[in-house]
């Protein structure tokens, strides 16, 4: 029974990336997929602001480069492929809305160390990173190219205006945004017909679970309504990860669970998740019992664009019916 549960999972998972697509993921057949730049200059030169300093794009850059995959997801949103990129293919294999939003673009891939000799060779006009993954080595990146690093302390819709303005495509940033609030409302409706309930959103990672901690990811709870389960550590005392046993301790209503993105095999999505299923303590979870599982795309346990729409999506399809 509990097999078949998984399957309808990973069904669901898909069939959530495709559907997800009509929000703004579409652009790439309406529109066709847009290189970096393409050749429009309206608004530029520009100075772009950013937590390392300024930089003055002169024009509109053809050549980006991405060397965090998290700043290459926020690029895809906007229909533009960046030459280059950190974990490119690896990433388009495990995660299903990813791939959707990948799907046509010519990116060539640096690896999951990024692979400074290819980067060089691609030549590009402006190198783009994150604060929380490359933006320790920005200096070491700004001596091969000009280099920005994006704030990704702001939250989804203004990390996107940044990427947006370094590419001049703000007008379509305002219409993803307007698509993602959208699902956000909607996913808040869903969460209005189960107050009181609570929810526990997880990354598998084989041996233990990593808690998305409600402070890390407040749209799902001070934004949309859920309810976090009571006693979770705070953020940082023990790096947010738990055994089974603890999870036990939580009793959550409901579990929205991604699979690492880091740890799990592309041919096998579900497989750090299913490990479980013959556990007795997993078994007699509460939300396991009553069908309460519920398997999200493994970009949502991180700080992507698409895994936070990811969450959404899934929020509004498994409450939005009552169970």
């Amino acid at each position: 029974m509990r097999k078949h549960r998984f399957a309808a999972g990973l069904l669901a998972l898909c069939l959530a990336s495709a559907g997800l697509s009509a929000c703004s993921g579409q652009q790439n057949a309406a529109a066709g997929t847009e290189a970096a730049g393409s050749g429009q200059t309206a608004g530029f030169p520009r100075t772009i602001k950013h937590v390392k300093g300024e930089l003055e794009l002169k024009e509109k850059p053809e050549r980006v480069a991405s060397v965090d995959i998290m700043g290459t997801d926020y690029f895809l949103v906007l229909g533009v492929a960046p030459i280059v990129s950190e974990g490119f293919e690896g990433t388009k294999a495990k995660s299903p809305i990813f791939a959707k939003y990948a799907e046509g673009m010519k990116v060539v891939d640096l690896g999951s160390k990024t692979n400074r000799e290819t980067l060089l060779e691609m030549d590009p006009q402006v190198i783009v990173m994150t604060s929380t993954g490359k933006g320790a080595s920005y200096d070491e990146f700004n001596k091969l190219a000009p280099s920005i690093a994006v704030d990704f302390s702001l939250d989804a819709a203004s990390r996107l205006m940044k990427f947006a303005e370094i590419v001049g495509k703000e007008e379509k940033a305002k219409q993803v945004i307007a698509d993602f609030e959208k699902l956000k409302s909607e996913a808040k409706a869903a969460v209005a017909g189960h107050k009181g309930e609570t929810a526990l959103f997880l990354v598998a990672n084989g041996k233990d679970f990593t808690v998305m901690h409600p402070k890390n990811f407040p749209i799902y709870y001070e934004e949309l309504g859920l309810t976090p389960v009571a006693g979770l550590p705070e953020d940082g005392k023990i790096g947010g990860r738990i055994g089974i046993e603890a999870l036990s301790e939580f009793k959550p209503d409901h579990i929205f669970i991604a699979a690492n993105r880091r740890e799990m095999k592309a041919e096998d999505p579900l497989g750090l998740i299913s490990i479980w299923k013959d556990h007795p303590v997993w078994n007699n979870l509460k939300a396991v019992k009553e069908n309460r599982v519920y398997p999200i795309d493994t970009l949502a346990g991180d700080t992507f664009f698409l895994g936070q729409v990811a969450g959404l999506q899934a929020i509004k399809d498994h409450l939005g019916t009552k169970k």
